[in-house]
């Protein structure tokens, strides 16, 4: 059933309002600086919190304050022009402001006050139910259940370019089980509209059906009393892409124009992690704007997830505030993440931990450095700079006979997490393989192929029909076969036409899966995959991303694979309101015998994260019967901090056989060129976009040093858009100009 937008109260009158308010924007420029409370306390959590305070503290033209509920209740807000509610929980949120602060936010907002909330700040202000008996009822909407997390399409419509400045159309922002606003009651005062809904729809942990979060409301603009809310049940703060919705929203609930610039990285600077997975307190999140101002660090936001992903391996020293009761380091350090601390403590890493931190820290005897307080911490952090850096830990040397292991980096696909991984381990060799080398005998004397994620159509049309042959016989005459995503589509049969495959194994794909977009989902080992994954929990939440949900296709002959683990979770589509085929009980990991040869099929990406890598390992174990060595090469202190973007085989070969072991250099790696503020330095050794230029012109202004490879004419005549550009000519020479002073 088609979904209507939710128009609430009377719009001629609303109209008004919001036009009086643009009249306003000019002279409000020259005004004194806009004063922004920022809730901290309980309830408010996880890196939203760190971003918020980032945020507000670097505009210009504004002042950051860090607010509790006693603070609230005290009159905090009677300084203030904005309250910022982020995400965590409301139910907490509204426990900790007590009674009387929820009646002050109300007051405040109605006396004329702005009000932005992300999530958890968007639930607040809803109709009280019986799982959120204390929420404040200012918009007419009730909670409805969402789930999962993702980066989700959301749909912004006319009247948030009219409210705010906010383009019409999609925009892809964090999602974190997040409310659907429900329409509810209506609210006296209140003059509310939807201005963006979800353009997708999730479910991905658990495996019960939901109503659908398509075409509901995920962003709601409006008045209440004389005052101005834009609430968000989404994280706009959460990605530096979707920092001009935010500005929009303060736009329209200030009527100024805020900006924010993100200091650059010094070259060589501290990294400093500080942990967000509990509430700060307000001496923390002073404690936080300091260090974020006076540029004597480079500090980064740390939470759990981040420790999982691999964030310590990039960190010089990590802060655990204790300043509130509320904290809790077994939100950070906990399972796997307690071992990854005390690797990080070995090479040479400090925690730093004071209060209730420190204490919790003693009690489960794990090796942090204990300070009075944040001032003790900065004291700390200075010494720390002086003592000189640990040296690396060494690498193991590789086995007489390495495995040797052929990755395809071409047109449609690319792993260099698997190919980094696999290179550092003693037992296995890596080389890569463009398109035309399956067909000209490059597949000759490797032992494994990987088929990596990417476009599977891409890779087959790219290889030829003597290329797929190629691939096809080195399978079934005894070659071990590891494909991921659409490396794992290439391994299914047809089905569609216009969609060629292999046909390696008995299952197809349910397409088009591939329209579902992405977001961590839960799989369930079956038996066959306990003994595969020997040692693994039967259920894991492992990032999917487009890949495909198999199903059982036609027989094959002389073939033995088995389903080793299946999707326990859903997801109907992350990045279009359209609904695709359910996934729950699908096939995600497959493997087996094909003909002389073997198969491991992995449909998610567990090779994202560390926390789920150890799926690839006992994946290419199950291939080759030896699993890869675990081997990481950790920052060093002083290191130069540089992000390297592949162009091709050539480039990523010299990423794994020399880049990653110069350990000067700390290879950080990272999605795109929007954030580069934690980054010393860029090797760029491809062709340069328009797009790309404006954004490396920009680093290199504030301080970022770019090199640019041009061993062709054409990334000579590229490179010239480039401003302060070092230009080398040879692959030999791109480690000097990386560290050069």
């Amino acid at each position: 059933m088609k979904k209507a937008v939710i128009v609430v109260a009377m719009f001629p009158l609303f109209i008004g309002t919001v036009a009086t308010g643009v009249e306003k924007s000019v002279s409000a420029e020259a005004e004194k600086p806009l004063r922004i409370a920022v809730y901290v306390d309980k309830g408010a959590r996880n890196m939203g919190v760190f971003r918020w305070i980032e945020l507000t503290t670097l505009a210009g033209g504004a002042k950051s304050l860090p607010v509790d509920g006693a603070a609230i209740r005290a009159g905090a807000l009677d300084t203030a022009d904005i309250l910022v509610m982020p995400g965590g929980s409301s139910v907490d949120e509204a426990k900790s402001l007590g009674a009387e602060g929820r009646e002050k936010i109300r007051a405040f907002v109605k006396g004329g006050g702005g009000y932005i909330g992300t999530c958890a700040g968007c639930c607040l202000l809803m109709q009280p139910s019986k799982g959120h008996p204390d929420m404040i009822h200012m918009i007419p909407f009730r909670f409805g259940v969402g789930g999962g997390r993702a980066d989700l399409s959301i749909a912004f419509n006319r009247r948030a370019t009219e409210l705010a400045g906010i383009r019409k159309g999609t925009a892809t922002i964090r999602y974190s089980h997040g409310p659907v606003p429900i329409p509810s009651l209506p609210v006296k005062d209140a003059e509310v509209e939807v201005v963006a809904t979800y353009n997708s729809d999730i479910n991905t942990t658990s495996g019960k059906d939901r109503t659908s979060m398509a075409g509901q409301a995920a962003a709601i603009a409006g008045t209440y009393g004389k005052g101005r809310l834009f609430v968000f049940a989404v994280h706009p703060e959460s990605d530096k892409a979707d920092h001009h919705i935010l500005k929009g929203a303060f736009r329209y609930v200030s009527g100024r124009s805020l900006d924010w610039d993100f200091p650059q990285r010094k070259r060589g600077q501290l990294t400093v992690g500080v942990m967000c997975d509990d509430s700060f307190g307000v001496r923390t999140a002073r404690l936080l704007q300091r260090l974020i101002t006076d540029g004597e660090f480079d500090v980064v936001p740390l939470n759990a997830a981040a420790i999982e992903e691999g964030a310590l391996r990039h960190i010089d020293a990590i802060l655990a505030p204790g300043d509130a009761e509320a904290v809790d380091l077994r939100k950070g350090f906990y399972g796997e993440n307690v071992q990854r601390t005390k690797e990080f403590l070995v090479r040479g890493g400090r925690v730093f931990a004071w209060g209730y931190a420190a204490d919790a820290a003693e009690k489960r005897e794990m090796g942090f450095s204990r300070v009075a307080d944040g001032e003790a911490a900065i004291a700390a952090l200075r010494t720390f700079v002086a003592e000189p850096p640990s040296k690396p830990i060494p690498v193991p040397q590789k086995v007489a006979k390495p495995i040797r292991v052929g990755v395809y980096l071409d047109k449609g696909g690319s792993n260099l997490s698997i190919a980094r991984a696999l290179k550092l381990s003693p037992e296995y060799e890596v080389t890569f393989l463009n398109a035309a080398d399956y067909a000209n005998g490059g597949l000759d004397g490797l032992d494994v192929i990987l088929q990596p994620g990417g476009s599977c159509k891409a890779q087959y049309e790219m290889m030829g029909p003597n290329g797929v042959e190629a691939l096809r016989r080195f399978v079934l005459d005894g070659g071990k076969y590891y494909g991921v995503c659409a490396g794992a589509f290439m391994a299914l049969q047809i089905s569609r036409n216009d969609w060629p495959r292999l046909g390696l194994i008995p299952f197809k794909g349910d397409d088009p899966s591939h329209y579902r977009g992405g977001a961590p989902i839960k799989i369930a080992l079956t038996d066959e995959g306990k003994k595969v994954f020997e040692g693994s929990p039967k259920e894991r939440i492992v990032l999917y991303f487009g890949g495909p949900a198999a199903i059982p296709g036609t027989p094959v002959e002389d073939t033995d694979v088995k389903v080793l683990a299946h999707y326990a979770g859903r997801i109907i589509n992350a990045c279009q309101p359209d609904p695709v085929e359910e996934m729950v009980g699908k096939a995600a990991f497959l493997g087996g015998r094909v003909g002389k040869g073997k198969v491991f099929v992995s449909c998610p990406h567990p090779e994202t994260e560390e926390a789920t890598f150890d799926l690839v390992r006992s994946g290419i174990k199950f291939l080759t019967g030896v699993a890869p060595t675990p081997v990481y090469l950790d920052r060093v202190r002083g290191a130069v901090t540089i992000r390297y973007r592949v162009s091709d085989k050539k480039s990523a070969q010299f990423q794994i056989d020399t880049l990653i072991w110069d350990r000067r250099i700390d290879l950080c790696p990272g999605k795109d060129w929007i954030d580069l503020s934690h980054i010393d330095a860029i090797v760029q050794t491809g062709e340069v976009t328009d797009a790309d230029a404006q954004m490396l012109n920009r680093f290199v202004g504030k301080g970022g040093r770019v090199v640019a490879l041009c061993d062709t004419e054409e990334k000579r005549q590229a490179a010239a858009k480039l401003k302060g550009t070092i230009v080398v000519e040879k692959y030999a020479d791109i480690i000097d100009a990386i560290v050069r002073k």
